[in-house]
């Protein structure tokens, strides 16, 4: 049932040229509950960032389908919720395609250093070097953890993408 989900919104996708749904992708369907009451929940992104509006003409278009598939409705069952939004801050980041819309801002990276020792790194996300033929790269200015008052020279660090376990936009304070 949740990939037949997962198939609706990529067809909702594909179908949102000149609609409001038009540069959204998605990130990750869940489905849960069981029987009389299921919660569908779809977290889709956006380049520059989703919208509300967005999120509301998705989840619009994702019951429209349901309802209109006798199939999929009755797996899914009559009374069910639909909840479409976007990764939230401290979300991890799922798709490389996400840190594009986070250049700049602060990410806190689980990576395997070249040893495979797990390391851990908070830091401005400067650069993406995403590549289907090549390996895909971030570099990270690494956030300053001396004292207040000393001046130290910071190096950008470069992290490649299957090194790293996880990576969680922060806010910055």
């Amino acid at each position: 049932m949740q990939e037949r989900i997962q198939h609706c919104v990529l067809n909702i996708i594909a179908e949102s040229a000149g609609t409001r749904g038009e540069g959204a992708y998605l990130v990750d369907v869940s489905v849960k509950g069981k029987g009389s009451h299921r919660k569908i929940e779809v977290l889709m992104d956006d380049d520059s960032g989703i919208r509300i509006q967005q999120c509301a003409w998705f989840s619009r278009r994702l019951r429209e389908k349901i309802e209109g598939d006798d199939d999929l409705l009755e797996q899914v069952g009559e009374n069910f919720d639909i909840m479409v939004s976007s990764p939230g801050l401290g979300e991890p980041i799922l798709l490389p395609r996400q840190y594009r819309r986070h250049l700049g801002k602060l990410l806190r990276v689980k990576y395997r250093d070249a040893a495979g020792v797990e390391a851990e790194l908070s830091g401005h996300l400067q650069e993406a070097l995403l590549s289907e033929t090549e390996r895909s790269s971030l570099l990270i200015l690494p956030v300053s953890s001396g004292k207040k008052g000393t001046k130290s020279a910071i190096e950008a660090v470069t992290l490649y993408l299957d090194h790293i376990i996880s990576a969680v936009p922060e806010a910055e304070l």
